[in-house]
């Protein structure tokens, strides 16, 4: 009889060698002239590749929502796009590419058999992780979570990293570009640093605020000091039911809930009958942020947010103490 975790090694094997059909092929050769079709996993990791890559590259984001989901797949709008992509830029996540691998697959083979071969470039090399393992309680731990929190990006302080990582994908595809991805790498990283310490400044005055998110990957940002971000979870990607859940928090004396515009309504609904928290849609993407296009608006929407929350529950409390 095959055990659970015998199973398990198998199929995370199984997802790894299925990847390794298209990531481990030879780089292409790019095309000589015009920008470089790059396929990003996700939209904000997009945001950088834009900022060091600038004329040279051409890019589109294969995913919206949560990574971790099972049924994690391409967005139909950007199929062709894939198709004639030259390089893909990945986290590293084996559910991106067993997804990336899953539309392969489905194609006709005649098809499949005339596509080329992007490059394939991991952003996540020498990321800042939350949540690395140290051990499992069962004696086994699912692979591609072995690294820790794949959600990295939303530690600002990985970003200046990612840049570099992007700077070496691509020049690996234009030598000649590399003096150009650097210089505009270094100037992405200034601002950003610069950034970050008017962010950490404004969360400081958030420090002891209990904030419980619904969507994963929150804890990143406890990098940067103030609040203190929580979450909960059976599996990973998997939320409680919502009464359940919420029956769960209402003891622990929450400040705010943090739900994603991806979460089911029912969970905001289950979190403000249950709780006396402040229940707030903040957006981990700047996929789900109107008009956004850049790294940073991502942070100065959550920033932004948390700090008028915070403002409108002190704002609630009577002079005299607690409401």
């Amino acid at each position: 009889m095959r055990t659970r975790r015998g199973v398990l090694f198998t199929a995370a094997v199984t997802t790894v060698i299925a990847a390794a059909t298209w990531v481990g092929r030879a780089w292409p050769d790019p095309s000589p002239s015009g920008p470089l079709r790059v396929a990003v996993t996700e939209a904000d990791i997009e945001a950088i590749v834009t900022a060091v890559g600038g004329e040279d590259v051409a890019t589109f984001h294969l995913f919206r929502g949560c990574i971790l989901r099972a049924d994690l797949e391409v967005r139909a709008e950007v199929e062709q796009q894939l198709a004639s992509a030259e390089a893909i830029l990945w986290t590293g996540f084996f559910n991106e590419s067993r997804a990336v691998q899953a539309w392969l697959d489905a194609l006709p083979a005649e098809r499949r058999s005339k596509l080329q071969t992007p490059a394939w470039i991991d952003v996540s090399h020498g990321v800042k992780r939350v949540n690395v393992p140290v051990s499992a309680c069962d004696g086994y731990l699912e692979l591609q979570y072995m690294p820790g929190d794949p959600f990295f990006w939303l530690n600002p302080e990985n970003g200046a990293v990612i840049a570099r990582n992007v700077v070496e994908g691509l020049s690996q595809l234009r030598p000649a570009r590399r003096a150009y991805y650097e210089a505009n790498a270094e100037a992405f990283t200034r601002d950003l640093e610069r950034r970050i310490e008017g962010w950490k400044a404004e969360l400081a005055t958030l420090a002891g605020l209990k904030v419980f998110s619904a969507q994963c990957g929150w804890q990143n940002l406890s990098h940067l000091g103030g609040p203190h971000f929580m979450a909960c979870r059976k599996n990973p990607g998997q939320l409680r039911p919502p009464e359940e859940l919420a029956a769960q928090l209402a003891p622990m004396g929450l400040d705010v809930i943090i739900v994603d515009p991806n979460t089911p309504a029912g969970y905001a609904e289950a979190f403000r009958s249950a709780t006396t928290a402040e229940v707030v849609v903040i957006p981990s993407s700047i996929a789900d942020i109107p008009g956004a296009r850049t790294y940073p608006a991502l942070f100065d929407t959550i920033v932004d947010t948390l700090l008028d929350t915070a403002a409108g529950k002190r704002s609630a409390v009577p002079a005299g103490g607690a409401p």
